[in-house]
């Protein structure tokens, strides 16, 4: 055999060898879960609201809803249906002056909220987690013309919160 023909073998072996490692690699990647044994949907059911503020329960459930089914690793659905179930309360939330300016008023404030959350196995009867505590902040300034507002800070903390959940919930088994 020449020595080009055995380095053109040797060079064609080798790649062969590569791609099958990298094929083997990525199919496995590919079809690999991301969640629990056996859970392949969840129910989320309203948190509940520990706070005075308004409406957070209904704010914080439904752009978590949003994230799992953009995420589409598990499909949302009732509680009768699913294989797990998804609670949540909502502990804290603080609206306090962050920054201030040269006479002490406050300029800017940082809004924060806590949530507590749960993730129960219905098919075996147990808790994947349960009791995580969650938190998401966001800030906002007054009398700042095109600055964010407080519903923008709001909006924020509650992003924070339900990506953090996500991840809880889809990648961290």
């Amino acid at each position: 055999m020449t020595p080009s023909r055995h380095n053109f073998l040797r060079a064609a072996g080798t790649f062969g060898f590569v791609a099958a490692v990298i094929v083997a690699g990525c199919g496995y990647y590919s079809t690999s879960s991301r969640t629990a044994e056996g859970i392949k949907s969840v129910a989320v059911p309203f948190f509940e609201n520990l706070t005075t503020e308004p409406s957070l329960e209904i704010t914080v459930t439904e752009n978590l809803i949003d994230n799992l089914v953009g995420d589409n690793t598990l499909k949302v659905t009732d509680e009768q249906r699913a294989d797990a179930v998804l609670n949540g309360q909502i502990v804290e939330f603080h609206n306090r002056p962050f920054s201030f300016n040269d006479d002490l008023n406050a300029e800017e404030y940082l809004v924060t909220l806590r949530v507590k959350v749960s993730l129960f196995n219905r098919r075996l009867n147990q808790p994947v987690w349960a009791d995580k505590t969650v938190t998401g902040d966001g800030s906002y300034f007054v009398d700042v013309p095109d600055a964010s507002t407080f519903d923008d800070a709001v909006r924020q903390s509650v992003k924070e919160i339900t990506d953090q959940i996500l991840n809880l919930t889809v990648r961290d088994w």
